[in-house]
């Protein structure tokens, strides 16, 4: 019997509709950097650059009874500034794209990808900052670790200075996710065998975590380690007292090595000259196209990095195992 059946290389290959079931958007990481930094605006009529001096110290020193104080301090200043510049991502939809394509919500989705595009932009921009924090913890291939964190963050806490220290209490620690793994399993602690001997994470993504460390070994589970391994790194939400945040936007280089950073709020500073703004331009002469603009005006910038931030820069592999 001879059946008459529809599809490719079939007796009615011509007469099948391709029927597009869904438009779907590619997922970005959420926006971390704003949310940890000093916002600035750049307001009409005050010139292209935000300007910020601080004065240097005065020191007071022993005087000896019946003498005149002699030693006059002159007052001095130092400056930091920001210039923003512009940024854009642009579109331009055929008029017969609209008309004709399948997607009746083209418009509409492309405005959202630009949106998306500008976003991700502005954190790569901030998370480019982290690097620039003169004080460093860790070093290329180092495996980050509580006790590594810890010293990042007692540094900052002063200043990064000994002898004239600054205490500085809004802290926050940007961490890219595969360094914020090893950090939660070397907590937990994992290990690769019951007694907890040998540490878990190396720098080639090969993290040993088979098993947990048990009775007899270096270390146990308690509550936290079972939060870690019930909800993931994220369970741990602080270390030191400083809250921890993560971003994928952390840039890891061919080394497999990231640098994340704690600092004060005041230390990371973002320019807000235009915000986020969508222009469109539909002139007849472009029969029925749409030209679309997503731009931004704004820059990021560090405030005395050699004292508000220290960066930590450790491995951070894919993981493997």
């Amino acid at each position: 019997m001879t059946v008459t059946l529809l599809g490719s290389a079939q007796a009615l290959d011509n007469s099948v509709n391709t029927i597009i079931s869904e438009h779907r958007l590619l997922q970005d990481e959420k926006e971390v950097m704003r949310k940890i930094s000093r916002t600035i605006p750049l307001k009409p009529g005050t010139g292209p650059t935000v300007y910020i001096n601080n004065y240097s110290r005065l020191q007071a020193y022993a005087v000896a009874d019946g003498q005149d104080v002699a030693n006059a301090q002159a007052l001095a200043d130092a400056q930091t500034t920001g210039t923003p510049s512009q940024v854009a991502v642009q579109v331009v939809i055929a008029g017969s794209t609209i008309r004709r394509g399948a997607d009746r919500e083209i418009h509409a989705n492309t405005a959202r990808m630009m949106d998306a595009a500008l976003k991700l932009k502005v954190e790569q921009d901030g998370t480019g900052q982290l690097p620039n924090f003169v004080g460093i913890v860790g070093a290329a291939g180092t495996v980050i670790s509580p006790g590594l964190v810890a010293a990042g963050v007692a540094r900052a806490q002063l200043g990064d200075s000994r002898a004239n220290p600054e205490p500085y209490n809004d802290l926050n620690l940007a961490l890219h996710p595969f360094q914020m793994l090893v950090l939660g399993g070397r907590i937990v602690p994992y290990t690769d065998v019951p007694t907890g001997t040998n540490v878990y994470g190396v720098n080639t993504g090969a993290h040993l975590g088979v098993t947990l460390a048990g009775a007899g070994g270096t270390g146990g589970p308690g509550s936290l380690s079972d939060d870690i391994v019930r909800k993931g790194p994220r369970a741990i939400a602080q270390i030191q007292g400083v809250p921890i945040w993560l971003t994928a936007n952390i840039a890891v280089d061919s080394e497999d090595d990231g640098s994340g950073a704690v600092f004060d709020r005041t230390g990371l500073n973002f320019v807000d000259e235009v915000p986020s703004t969508m222009v469109e331009d539909r002139d007849p002469s472009m029969l029925g196209a749409v030209e679309m603009t997503q731009w931004a005006s704004y820059v990021w910038f560090l405030y005395r990095s050699s004292n508000t931030g220290i960066e930590i820069l450790t491995d951070a592999s894919t993981p493997t195992s």
